[in-house]
């Protein structure tokens, strides 16, 4: 059992001891974010060496800089620039002194040096005690938690005690003071194309005037983006003295060893990014906040975010009895996939939430295909804050099919923060045209599942349009394939093969994708024919897009009684397995793509994917002969290939090879399984975790507004107990190794189906 686990409890990580190896490692796991701002887990000595700190970043979701992409060899149509999200200035640092004796983990003596993540919560604590070289010693608390009752928040508390009095104390707390970037390890010392380090400070940034605290405007370098932070430290105990030196504010008192000492740290980060001229608003927009903060005071603050914390962990919760590694590996991930989610309607999720730098902060379609059935089904409103970002971007996916030759429709970027594409390597970038149809199928679940209608016959519609119309430009009827509709030159989600024909995965998509489209554009003829007449749908293209449809081809081997992953798969030779090093994993980092794309070898699930969102198209030895098929080439090198490969095994019956992958994407982040988590979370991945669960264990389906289970609770544990969200009624679903319980907990009754029986709820 990982340390973390075993000195925790069901919903607390805990490090115990000062090993920097160890709180470099769980910096990543200890961040807190709320969807607009994040701050990785690591110490609040500003001056601590390198070796206690991987990156300390703090991010704001969607605040990033551009830099040209610099091509050896460029091509018409190459996305032209980086989109970063950059480190922003870090209000959790400061200086602590006793005595003129500067306090870090090297110096004195530290004892009893931990610090909790209480999932519950979602608060950091530190706790120690520190001794001097002259033999004075002082206990210490650092509490801190990001709001979400004001998102804007970064709230921290200090706690000095001491069983002496008139002790020296002194804290030194700094806003505009990022570390030297160039310290971290550089981009040029690892070729890992998954992350791309910054090494300068990327923004200027210059004091503004405020009554109390400090407060600062930054602006980027490149993209033209500006924000306020305005940081206030309070005490309210006399002794305290504060003096404010520019942008420095040092708080000295003496102990009492009657009382401790307690100093809060409110920092505010603008939640609107814009241009120069509305500074002057975002200051004005965070004094109002600061001022309703500050007469709240920390305790009321903190209550606040603790209820809402309740209120997430009631609907949201999985309850597991029988292995507390994986209860708490469990509420790890429901925790971080709950941080990284936008809630504006103008930022998403990136691939490692707001907990690292990892993947310069995009967005991918992980958002859509992992991440959003956990808040389509737990958090509905916040799923469709997520749908509302990608129809901010559509102005851009129309512009990058317009760049691709597409003269109707939109593209949407393979990965993005504006909304225009910064894939530097399109075959694994551009040509996953997939993501379209990722996206339109995140739409039509949610007008599905929320009934929604509102928003399906306004924004749902205009990106399935777009979305249809794109297919119908890109691919066309082959008179070689007695007429059927073929997408050519496309990368499915396996990027181990690109740039094939007829991607199984994307072909059945941009079907699915069609009909979609075609379902809300009849209905809208009766509803919002108007909403229609805006988009200049007509009736020839609705027979364009049915045809098309019901012509797309689907790759078949009648011979092997296989589903091709594409036109080439089966015809390229098989990866050989069995003389690769293990240290060659994961191969995009030891082979020249090349090399990889000419075999038979999968990064991620693909096929498997795809037969497993659609699994009720499918005959069930189908199915089976596929995933053995595929399992043995694939290498799960992509986080995000393990869940849908034990999802599929739950539903085929091989409840054994479900529970080992479970096992592995449970504990994904916590156990460093991929090696990189010091780069954020996997938070697909997480998002996977909670779908295997409710889609994998419990079967869980929902099809013509019809909720299907077909549930198998496996023998190692005691029981399984989750809620869902579906047309306004909140169930509860409850199983065990030999029975089932369902009980509508909020809505008007409703008929689920178990196992093909229909319950009355």
């Amino acid at each position: 059992m990982h340390d973390l686990i075993k000195n925790g409890t069901l919903w607390t990580l805990k490090e115990v001891g000062t090993d920097s190896e160890q709180i470099r490692q769980n910096e990543t796991l200890f961040s807190l974010s709320n969807g607009h701002i994040g701050t990785r887990g690591s110490l609040e000595e500003r001056h601590r060496t390198q070796a206690y700190s991987h990156s300390d970043s703090t991010l704001m979701n969607g605040f990033y800089d551009t830099e040209p992409i610099t091509y050896g060899e460029w091509a018409y149509g190459y996305a032209t620039h980086h989109q970063t999200t950059i480190p922003v200035p870090d209000a959790k640092k400061l200086d602590l002194s006793l005595d003129d004796e500067l306090f870090d983990l090297e110096t004195g003596k530290v004892d009893h040096h931990s610090r909790t993540l209480d999932l519950k919560s979602g608060l950091l604590t530190r706790t120690f005690s520190w001794e001097n070289s002259k033999q004075q010693s002082i206990d210490v608390t650092i509490e801190r938690f990001v709001s979400y009752d004001f998102p804007e928040i970064l709230a921290q508390r200090i706690i000095i005690e001491s069983e002496k009095d008139d002790l020296p104390v002194q804290l030194l707390f700094e806003l505009d003071e990022l570390e030297d970037m160039g310290k971290k390890e550089s981009a040029e010392d690892d070729p890992d194309p998954r992350k791309k380090e910054q090494a300068e400070r990327r923004f200027d940034s210059r004091p503004l005037s405020t009554d109390s605290g400090r407060m600062i405007h930054i602006s980027t370098h490149a993209s033209d983006l500006h924000a306020v932070i305005y940081d206030h430290v309070v005490s309210r105990f006399e002794q305290v003295s504060l003096e404010r030196i520019e942008n420095k504010v040092t708080a000295s008192f003496q102990t009492d060893r009657s009382a401790p000492v307690i100093i809060d740290r409110f920092t505010a980060y603008s939640h609107k990014y814009s241009n120069e001229e509305d500074t002057d608003s975002q200051a004005e927009n965070l004094k109002e906040i600061m001022s309703e903060v500050e007469t709240l005071g920390y305790d009321e603050v903190k209550m606040r975010h603790l209820l809402f914390m309740d209120e997430f962990w009631d609907k949201s919760d999985i309850e597991l009895e029988g292995d507390q590694a994986l209860q708490i590996g469990l509420r790890f991930n429901l925790f971080h996939l709950h941080q990284a989610a936008g809630r504006d309607g103008h930022t998403n999720m990136s691939a490692k939430g707001l907990t690292g730098e990892g993947y310069e902060g995009h967005y991918f379609w992980d958002t859509e295909m992992y991440m959003f059935p956990f808040f389509l089904y737990t958090q509905p409103k916040i799923a469709k804050s997520l749908l509302m970002y990608r129809h901010s971007i559509l102005p851009q996916a129309r512009e990058r099919a317009r760049t691709m030759a597409i003269d109707n429709g939109a593209l949407f970027a393979w990965r993005t923060i504006n909304g225009e594409e910064a894939s530097p390597y399109y075959p694994a970038g551009t040509a996953q045209i997939h993501i379209n149809a990722d996206i339109a199928h995140a739409v039509y679940d949610y007008g599905k599942v929320s009934e929604d209608e509102a928003f399906m016959f306004n924004e749902g519609l205009d990106i399935l349009v777009e979305t249809a119309r794109f297919w119908l430009e890109w691919g066309h009827f082959d008179d070689e394939r007695d007429g059927a509709f073929v997408l050519n030159d496309v990368t499915g989600p396996d990027e181990y093969t690109a740039i094939v024909n007829n991607n199984f995965y994307t072909n059945l998509m941009a079907k699915k994708n069609l009909s979609y489209a075609i379902e809300y554009a009849q209905k809208a003829q009766e509803q919002a024919a108007d909403k229609l007449e805006e988009l200049h749908v007509t009736e020839d293209e609705l027979e364009d897009w049915k045809k098309a449809e019901s012509r797309l081809f689907l790759p078949y081997d009648e011979e092997k009684e296989l589903t091709m992953q594409d036109d080439s798969f089966f015809h390229k030779k098989v990866w050989d397995f069995e003389h690769t090093p293990e240290e060659n994993y994961p191969l995009l980092l030891n082979y020249h793509p090349l090399t990889i794309y000419k075999h038979q070898v999968c990064k991620q699930a693909d096929t498997v994917l795809a037969e497993f969102l659609f699994f009720d198209d499918f005959e069930m030895e189908q199915l089976k002969r596929d995933y053995d098929y595929y399992e043995k080439v694939t290498t799960h090198d992509s986080s995000l290939s393990r869940s849908v490969f034990g999802m599929m095994a739950s539903q085929i019956g091989k409840h054994e090879k479900a529970y080992d992958y479970f096992m592995d994407t449970v504990l994904m982040d916590i156990s460093d399984l991929q090696s990189n988590t010091k780069d954020g979370v996997h938070a697909a991945n997480m998002g996977g975790t909670w779908m295997s669960i409710v889609q994998g264990f419990a079967g869980m389906r929902f099809n013509d507004g019809t909720l299907y289970l077909t549930p198998h609770c496996p023998k190692e544990w005691g029981s399984l107990s989750f809620k869902v969200q579906v047309k306004d009624r909140l169930i509860q679903v409850m199983l065990t190794p030999s029975s089932t319980e369902y009980t509508l907990l909020e809505g008007e009754p409703i008929i689920i189906v178990e196992n093909g029986e229909k319950i009355q709820l």
